[in-house]
C-alpha cells in the first residue's frame, strides 16, 4: 500500500472508473438522443427541432472523445490501473464505438431523409436497453463485481434482441422495389448492429475483467 501512496495509485484507480463511469454515461445519452431523434421524425417535428437534436448529438459525441482520449493519456502515464491495461483500453474504445455509431446513425436517417420504419424503432429501443445495462455494469465495476455481471449479461441479452430483429430487417428488404431506398435503410440497420456489436464486445470485456480479479 506504501508503494501506491508514493506513486497515487489509490488516486489513479479512482480517476479510471470514473472516467470509465463518465464514457458509459455518455453512450446511454447518446442512446436517449438516437431515440428522441427517431420519435421526433416520425412526428414530424420541424427542422429547427430536429437539428437541435442532431447539435447535441454532435456535442456529446465530442464530449465522449474527451473521455476517451483522458483514458489513453491516463493510461500512457499511470503506474497503477485497476485492471489490465488492455482490458482499460479495449473497454474504453468499445463504449466510444457505441457512441459514434448512434451519432451516425442520426446523421444518416437526416442525410438520407429517411422517416425510420418499425425494424428501426424496435432495433433503437433494443438497444437503448442494452446501452442503459451496460452503464450499470460499469458503474458497479468497482464496488459490486457480482451486480456488474448480472448487468453485463443483461446487456448481452439485449444484443441477441437486436440481432434477431436485424435479421428480420435485412429480411424484409426483399419487398422493397427501389434499390436506392434499399440501400440507404440497409445502411441505418448497419449502423445499428455495429452499435450492437460494440455493446457485446463491452460487456463480455467486463465479465472478463470480473472473471480475472477472482483469480
Amino acid at each position: 500500500m506504501g508503494w501506491m501512496n508514493v506513486f497515487g495509485g489509490s488516486k489513479q484507480i479512482h480517476q479510471f472508473y470514473e472516467l470509465l463511469n463518465a464514457q458509459a454515461h455518455t453512450a446511454q445519452s447518446m442512446a436517449d438522443l438516437l431515440m428522441r431523434y427517431i420519435q421526433a421524425t416520425m412526428a414530424g417535428a420541424p427542422s429547427t427541432r430536429l437539428a437541435g437534436i442532431r447539435d447535441q448529438a454532435d456535442e456529446l459525441e465530442h464530449t465522449g472523445d474527451h473521455w476517451r482520449q483522458m483514458i489513453v493519456d491516463l493510461l500512457a502515464e499511470s503506474f497503477v490501473t485497476p485492471f489490465d491495461r488492455e482490458d482499460i483500453n479495449d473497454l474504453s474504445r468499445a463504449i466510444d464505438d457505441i457512441v459514434d455509431y448512434c451519432e451516425n446513425t442520426i446523421k444518416e436517417i437526416q442525410l438520407f431523409e429517411i422517416v425510420p420504419n418499425t425494424f428501426i424503432v424496435d432495433m433503437v429501443l433494443v438497444m437503448g436497453q442494452g446501452v442503459t445495462e451496460l452503464d450499470k455494469a460499469v458503474k458497479a465495476l468497482s464496488t459490486d463485481r457480482t451486480s456488474s455481471r448480472t448487468q453485463a449479461m443483461a446487456a448481452k441479452f439485449q444484443e441477441n434482441k437486436m440481432e434477431g430483429i436485424y435479421r428480420h430487417a435485412i429480411a424484409d428488404l426483399s419487398h422493397l422495389d427501389d434499390i436506392h431506398e434499399l440501400i440507404k435503410i440497409r445502411e441505418i440497420y448497419r449502423h445499428l448492429s455495429n452499435a450492437a456489436d460494440r455493446l457485446d464486445v463491452a460487456a463480455n470485456l467486463i465479465l472478463r475483467i470480473i472473471i480475472k480479479q477472482y483469480q
